[in-house]
């Protein structure tokens, strides 16, 4: 009878064994099927060309990813106010030389925005992820800043970018480079 009881807690022992090793085998599958991080947000679907006297020509697509919750109360502004204009999907705009400009998508198209004066300018309702384009000539910059005027992005003079709205709170045109 010892005999017996001592294979019958062997046979346990096994079984157990073997069921940690499955419940492993599946943890650890399960683990490498997680994702490691966020997806990056999706670039803006901007084509841009060159036009007449250095203009960008910018041409605007539905966005795939984030976009800014707009409603008719809550159009994105600058303080104090720039040139800007709001594109439904499919339409086209420029950015003149010496101009940088911005774009802020919506649900229903994009509100592009166009900075001149260098100087600082406050941004409400400016959510989403959009697209900077520098214009200016120079080496001028423009930066991004958020909540506390910490620069959270500077954009050489050329450069086009992409641009994650949510966090930012102003934008300056500078004469200093990046």
């Amino acid at each position: 009878m010892y005999s017996s009881r001592k294979a019958e807690g062997t046979g346990l022992r096994k079984a157990g064994a073997a069921a940690g090793l499955i419940a492993a085998a599946l943890l650890t599958t399960a683990a490498t099927m997680a994702p490691a991080q966020a997806a990056p947000a999706p670039k803006p679907p901007v084509t841009v060309t060159q036009g007449a006297d250095g203009a960008l020509i910018l041409h605007f697509g539905r966005p795939t990813g984030k976009v800014a919750d707009v409603t008719a109360s809550a159009v994105p502004t600058t303080s104090p106010t720039v040139s800007h204009l709001f594109l439904p999907y499919g339409e086209t705009t420029d950015c003149p030389s010496g101009y940088a400009c911005a774009a802020v998508p919506s649900t229903s198209g994009w509100y592009v925005f166009k900075f001149y004066n260098y100087g600082g300018y406050s941004l409400s309702y400016w959510g989403g992820t959009g697209s900077v384009w520098n214009n200016q000539t120079g080496g001028a910059a423009l930066r991004v800043d958020d909540v506390n005027g910490g620069q959270l992005r500077c954009i050489a003079a050329g450069a086009i970018k992409d641009v994650d709205w949510d966090p930012a709170w102003r934008i300056r045109l500078t004469s200093s480079g990046c």
